[in-house]
């Protein structure tokens, strides 16, 4: 029995500028193709290939590709994401190649496509965070029905190893990436160390545990509607808090991360409260909007400090939206500096009584629920700049 793997129509790889990558099958008149007898070899063809992400990936036979295109509402021509910097589009025929090579499920399909077409709308600006050196992941977060249809995992673990449909559908996004806009390791994808949530970052609120509306119907969409919000996040950081149940004692906490100097900008931020956590919302009635509030007023650090740690470039002073968001809390707004002191390390008296916060507020802050039932870790996610950063998508997932 032949095995039909498919490869880049202009044969081997060049440099991601110069072609666009277009996957096409063995068995056609038009197409070239390698036939292979041995799926172990057809896995290595695509090592050789550089068509994986480091982890074999599964052959992309013909049949394979039209079940996988079949299970969504697209052509196979349709465009599900355009990157305008490159000129590059992926269309519905691209995106179920990579689909199958990263083993979803052919009803995964459909939720794949809407996150393509979430990190492809132009207010994400994807080049950014899939060519900059700050390493961002695509993090998709799932609600709605369709995570328990498909078994999108919210419990126990979800950020970790585990789960077909959040391992594949968040690795699809990154084969994508890898195949379909030329964003190979150390030639596009310029990350100075780069995190493991770039292979996959994909998971479902528990929208059970929640002490709020869903975050699709906090996005803006209706009740039981199924969707994918996006967001271009740096590493993860853990919260660990087991010894109280005040809000004020417990998002102290979660505040103190989020103003931590190494990843302090004015980008946003996304919290995955642990149910253990969120509970002790639920029990004192502290909503949405009170939390997000209580995290901006409370992730803060001193311009001094700013200052005193480097973490200001002499380009943010020339910056009107990097200025702004320094001084935005500042009685007296932008001090007059002399012309030759250097304003990144000058510290003066006022930049003392400077808060310079997390984001540019409260709505920046994006909280979902997910985890164990059992313990007291939540993590909280940066955004990849040290710039404002992309803002979040979110997307309905096709029926």
């Amino acid at each position: 029995m032949t095995t039909t793997t498919w490869f880049c129509s202009s044969g081997e790889r060049q440099l991601p500028a110069e072609r666009d990558v277009h996957w096409a099958p063995a068995m056609t008149l038009q197409r070239d193709g390698i036939d292979l007898e041995d799926v172990w070899q057809a896995i290595e063809v695509c090592y050789e290939k550089s068509w994986t992400d480091g982890l074999p990936v599964v052959p992309p036979t013909e049949p394979l590709v039209a079940r996988m295109l079949a299970a969504g509402p697209w052509a196979e021509d349709d465009v599900l994401l355009f990157e305008p910097a490159r000129n590059l589009t992926v269309t519905a025929y691209k995106a179920a190649v990579n689909a199958v090579m990263a083993g979803c499920r052919p009803e995964y399909f459909p939720v794949v496509g809407a996150a393509l077409n979430a990190v492809g709308d132009p207010a994400f600006e994807l080049h950014g965070p899939a060519t900059s050196t700050g390493g961002a992941a695509l993090m998709v977060i799932v609600n709605g029905p369709v995570r328990q249809r498909l078994g999108i995992h919210g419990g126990a673990n979800l950020l970790g190893p585990g789960f077909r449909a959040n391992a594949t559908i968040g690795r699809a996004l990154r084969l994508v990436l890898l195949n379909c806009l030329g964003c190979q390791p150390g030639v596009l994808d310029k990350s100075t160390q780069g995190w493991p949530g770039k292979y996959s970052l994909c998971f479902a609120e528990d929208e059970e545990s929640s002490p709020w509306e869903p975050l699709s119907v906090a996005r803006g969409f209706e009740p039981g509607q199924s969707t994918v919000t996006v967001f271009a996040a740096e590493s993860g950081h853990n919260v660990l808090a087991h010894g109280t149940a005040s809000p004020e004692r417990l998002l102290a906490l979660f505040a103190d991360a989020m103003a931590g100097l190494s990843s302090l900008s004015p980008g946003r931020s996304v919290i995955v409260l642990a149910p253990e956590h969120a509970d002790h919302l639920k029990r004192a009635r502290w909503s949405r909007a009170r939390t997000q509030a209580w995290l901006y007023e409370h992730a803060w650090r001193s311009l001094a400090d700013l200052k005193r740690t480097g973490k200001i470039e002499p380009a943010f002073f020339t910056n009107p939206q990097l200025l702004q968001w320094l001084y935005r809390h500042a009685d007296s707004g932008v001090p007059s500096i002399p012309p030759d002191v250097d304003t990144a390390e000058h510290v003066i008296e006022q930049d003392e009584a400077v808060r310079v916060h997390r984001g540019l507020g409260p709505d920046d802050i994006l909280l979902c629920v997910g985890g164990g039932q059992a313990g007291g870790h939540s993590a909280f996610f940066p955004s990849w700049s040290r710039g404002r950063s992309v803002p979040f998508v979110t997307k309905e997932v096709p029926s």
